[in-house]
């Protein structure tokens, strides 16, 4: 029986099929922004782009980041309190365009990595404005720091995955068929990248599934709860 918006404790909480819906979808989110940022350098290198741009692209990361929480924070608050929208349906919108993002950045195209990273940035910046939310409301306040560092663990994990096994061993394997310490051109990442796509859009789905699960909860309990306190 689901306990959904009751103040589980981490062992509670890790037997919940919502716990590890919130942990893959962030391990899909966070997992492959992070890949994005960590090899964007390298990225802008094989393409031609000048130490410059690239620092500039890194450095606007964060921008892009802060325009994500921010952004995120506000619509998804002012769709619950007007509507009662379950809050990770935007967890599942953000992953979704983040899939759009990586699949810009892996066409390759002039300009695609600046439009690619913005997708990206903000919708990496989304996941960490909605998570520690989503958290308190599914799972309560009274563990709250124990089991949002527990999901939190999603984010280096998928990070060194998809980092790691996916955009670094795809890069030195083709930079390896050039017998060339660096690798030129698009297909140095743009498998890489078709991959975290898909990751990202399976984030999505998960997130959906976990919308599905929680509409109800949220449409009598959280809704309700922001109703009742305007009132008051």
């Amino acid at each position: 029986m689901s306990r959904t918006g009751e103040n589980l404790n981490i062992l509670q909480a890790i037997w919940t099929c919502d716990f590890w819906l919130l942990f893959l979808a962030m391990a899909c989110g966070m997992g492959s922004g992070l890949a994005t940022v960590n090899n964007i350098s390298q990225i802008g290198s094989s393409l031609g782009y000048t130490s410059v741009e690239t620092s500039t692209l890194i450095s606007l990361w964060s921008i892009w980041n802060f325009l994500g929480r921010f952004g995120t924070g506000y619509i998804s608050d002012y769709f619950l309190r007007m509507q009662g929208y379950a809050r990770p349906i935007f967890m599942a919108i953000t992953l979704a365009t983040m899939s759009i993002g990586h699949a810009i950045i892996s066409s390759g195209l002039p300009g695609a990595l600046y439009g690619g990273s913005v997708l990206v940035g903000v919708c990496y910046g989304s996941q960490w404005s909605l998570m520690p939310t989503i958290t308190s409301e599914i799972f309560g306040l009274r563990h709250f720091g124990t089991i949002f560092n527990a999901i939190s663990i999603a984010s280096p994990l998928g990070s060194y995955i998809l980092s790691v096994r996916v955009v670094g061993y795809i890069y030195d394997m083709e930079a390896s068929t050039s017998d060339m310490s660096t690798c030129t051109g698009i297909h140095c990442f743009m498998l890489a990248f078709l991959i975290m796509a898909s990751v990202s859009l399976f984030g999505s789905i998960i997130a959906l599934a976990l919308f599905i699960r929680t509409r109800i909860f949220y449409k009598q309990v959280i809704f309700a709860r922001l109703q009742h306190s305007v009132i008051q």
